[in-house]
Order: structure tokens, then sequence, then C-alpha cells
């Protein structure tokens, strides 16, 4: 099992990169949106998720490497491609379209037109990616909270940075922006899933 490779970036192509790793060259798919992040040349790592596919018929298997800067961006990929419809070259379309984050928080937040916007994704899939998924994402465990009514101010402004947090977002450009959200709304502050769509909006 190949958890990570940490070698030198010898070639990079449309989706995918080749890294030595001592003589031995691993031809490694990735999403655009880590291959954006990639080095021209020298050392990198990336965190790997290895795929076994077997063709009922002709009883050949297919191995395929797929590659991540982040360990959560890898758990997320193989969230997505336990939800029945969603191949491994779809999640990782799904993971080239949107950032790691931006996938998640759709997701978490029931965002059906975010994931339907992405080409090879209908209505259908869309639903059933976000009713899998949903109360299974957050980082350390952490979900969002869904459904709860707005308390007082200050608790509901903890809540909401909680699940901000949660999704991975900064702190500090979290609470700028939730205060924004906040000031803006006055005495009448949104429930708590709006201000979290709405604060979201403005990172």
């Amino acid at each position: 099992m190949i958890d990570s490779l940490n070698g030198e970036l010898l070639e990079r192509g449309i989706d995918h990169a080749v890294i030595d790793c001592h003589g031995v060259g691993y031809l490694v798919h990735l999403p655009a949106t880590v291959m954006m992040h990639l080095p021209t040349r020298g050392n990198c790592r990336l965190f790997i998720h290895y795929s076994v596919s077997v063709d009922v018929r002709s009883g050949q298997s297919e191995h395929r490497l797929f590659g991540f800067r982040q360990a959560d961006e890898r758990q997320l990929f193989r969230k997505l491609i336990e939800v029945q419809g969603v191949s491994a070259t779809l999640a990782l379309a799904i993971m080239s379209a949107r950032s790691a984050d931006d996938v998640r928080s759709s997701i978490i937040l029931g965002d059906e037109g975010a994931l339907k916007g992405i080409k090879g994704i209908g209505p259908k899939l869309a639903l059933r990616i976000i009713g899998e998924l949903q109360g299974k994402l957050g980082l350390g465990g952490a979900a969002l909270p869904s459904g709860l009514p707005a308390g007082s101010s200050n608790t509901l402004r903890a809540e909401a940075l909680s699940a901000l947090v949660s999704l991975g977002m900064d702190r500090a450009k979290a609470e700028r922006a939730l205060q924004g959200v906040l000031s803006e709304r006055g005495s009448e502050p949104p429930q708590l899933e709006e201000l979290i769509k709405l604060t979201l909006k403005n990172l």
C-alpha cells in the first residue's frame, strides 16, 4: 500500500505528473487544483490513493495512483468514490473543478447547484452525494451543525465560527467575514446555516 510519495518531479502532464522516487518513476493522476500548486521542477510530496480496478470480462486489472497535497484532500476523494455513481475519474473531475474546501462546504451546506455546475454531475447524483456525505465530512471529526435556531448573538457567532473553522477556514479571516455579515444584519441575525453560507461568500 502506497501512502505517499516524496521525490523529484520529472514530468507534468495535463492531469498527471511523474515522480521519481529512488530511480522509479510513478505516474500519478492529479486534480487541476493540485497540479497548479506543483513546483516546475524539484522535490515534491504527494499523499496517494492507490486504486485497482478489474475488467470482469477480460480479467485484466488496472492500477492507478491519485495524488493530493494534503491528507484531508485525499480523504475527501475517498469519500466521494464511496458514493454510487461517482467513479475515481469523476471524483478527480469534481476536485479539479473546485477546491477541496469548496467541495466540502458545498456538500455540508447542501448546495446542490454548486455540484450540478460540475461536468458529469446531474441533479440526482448531486442530491445523492449530498445525502450520503453531508453528515460525514468535516476536519478533525467536527461536523457542521444543522437546523439549529439562532439563539443569542454571541452563541450564534460562536457556533458559526466553530463550523467555519471545522471546514478548514482560517480562523482570523472567518472571524472578520462573520463579523461583517452580523454587522450588516444588525438586530436581525440570520439562522445558523444561512449565516455560514453568507460568511463563506464573504471570505
